[in-house]
């Protein structure tokens, strides 16, 4: 994973250019017939932000331990 993949996996969960945003406003819609694209963002704002420190503390941990980042990619 690199900063691209850390950075974006928490956003995917807020973006309205997600296919599974779209899937998502379906089933919420199911139970709450007025909720809209910012209904939906505001709940998953929490996750998103959850899910940015959560890969970001992982990869500060991982770069610590002198961990290879990739095959012929080493950390310093």
């Amino acid at each position: 994973m690199t900063g691209g993949e850390l950075a974006d996996s928490g956003s995917t969960a807020i973006t309205p250019m997600s296919p599974y945003f779209v899937m998502a406003l379906g089933f919420l819609q199911r139970y709450r017939k007025d909720a809209g694209v910012g209904t939906l963002a505001s709940y998953a704002a929490p996750l998103a932000v959850a899910m940015t420190v959560a890969w970001t503390l992982l990869f500060l941990a991982w770069w610590a331990l002198g961990i290879p980042l990739g095959p012929g990619a080493p950390v310093r």
